[in-house]
C-alpha cells in the first residue's frame, strides 16, 4: 500500500460575524495540536485517523478557537482583523474621522479618499468577507500616511536639530505591522503608519529610537545610553508598546 503524502484543506470558522480561515494539516504526528496565527488557525491533526477521529479532532480545535477568541480580548485583537463599518469612526492624531463604506458590484478594485474629517471607501462587492477588513485598513493606512506625512516629517526634524544633527535622506510612512520603524545607513528613517494612532510621547519615542539608529546601527549600550540622554523616561514608553501596541492597528 503506497504512502500517503501529508497534505492540507481549508475551512472556515465563524468568530463574531467574522469567517477566520482554518488551515488543517494532515500530517505524520501521534497527536492533535491547534494554534492561531497571522488572520487564521491552524490545526494539525493524524494523517492515518479515521473519519470518527478527524471530526472529533476538528470540534476539539473549532471549540479552542472560538473560546480563545471570545473570551481572550488580547488574542481576539491580536489575530482577527479591526472591522470597520459604513458611519463608523476612527481617531488619528487626535482627530476624529468618520469612515464610509460603499460595496460595489461594478467595481473592479478598491479605492478611498478623504474629504476634510470624512473618509469615503469603495470595496468590490465580490470581495471576500475575510478579505475586506484587512482591504479597509490598508486603504484607511495609506489615506492617514498621506494626510499627516508633512507634520511627521516636521516632528523628525525638530526632534533630529535639537539632539542628533544627523543628514536624512527621507522619511516616509508605510503599513507595517512587523516592526514600528527602520532606518537604513543612507539616512531613509521608515516608520510605520500604526504610530498615527499612538500618544504623542510614543510618536516620540519611536522617532528618538531611529534617529539614534543613525548614530548607532545596533541596539549596544551606547545606542540605549544615546536614547536616554534624549529621552530620560523611554523606559515608560518601551513599558507601553509591551503591554498596548498589539491593539495599535488598522
Amino acid at each position: 500500500m503506497p504512502k500517503i503524502s501529508p497534505f492540507k484543506e481549508y475551512r472556515k470558522l465563524n468568530v463574531n460575524d467574522y469567517e477566520l480561515p482554518v488551515e488543517i494539516h494532515h500530517e505524520y504526528r501521534r497527536s492533535a495540536r491547534v494554534s492561531l496565527a497571522h488572520q487564521k488557525a491552524i490545526v494539525r491533526i493524524p494523517i492515518l485517523c479515521s473519519n470518527s477521529e478527524k471530526d472529533k479532532h476538528l470540534e476539539w480545535a473549532k471549540n479552542w478557537i472560538y473560546k480563545k477568541l471570545t473570551e481572550d480580548p488580547e488574542s481576539k485583537i491580536k489575530y482577527i482583523p479591526r472591522l470597520y463599518e459604513d458611519q463608523s469612526t476612527i481617531t488619528v492624531r487626535n482627530t476624529v474621522f468618520t469612515i464610509h463604506i460603499k460595496y460595489k458590484s461594478d467595481a473592479s478594485a478598491a479605492s478611498g479618499k478623504r474629504q476634510h474629517t470624512h473618509i469615503f471607501l469603495e470595496i468590490p462587492e465580490s470581495c471576500p468577507l475575510v478579505q475586506r477588513a484587512e482591504l479597509c485598513g490598508k486603504l484607511i493606512s495609506k489615506i492617514m500616511a498621506h494626510t499627516f506625512l508633512s507634520g511627521l516629517k516636521n516632528r523628525v526634524q525638530q526632534i533630529n536639530q535639537q539632539f542628533f544633527q544627523q543628514k536624512i535622506n527621507r522619511i516616509s510612512l508605510r503599513n507595517n505591522s512587523s516592526n514600528w520603524g527602520s532606518c537604513s545607513t543612507s539616512g531613509n528613517i521608515s516608520l510605520s503608519t500604526r504610530l498615527l494612532l499612538c500618544p504623542d510621547f510614543i510618536m516620540d519615542y519611536l522617532i528618538v529610537h531611529e534617529l539614534s539608529h543613525m548614530v548607532h546601527h545596533n541596539h549596544s549600550d551606547h545606542f540605549w545610553n544615546l536614547v536616554e540622554k534624549v529621552m530620560p523616561d523611554y523606559h515608560r514608553a518601551e513599558d507601553w508598546l509591551k503591554k498596548e501596541s498589539h491593539t495599535y492597528r488598522w
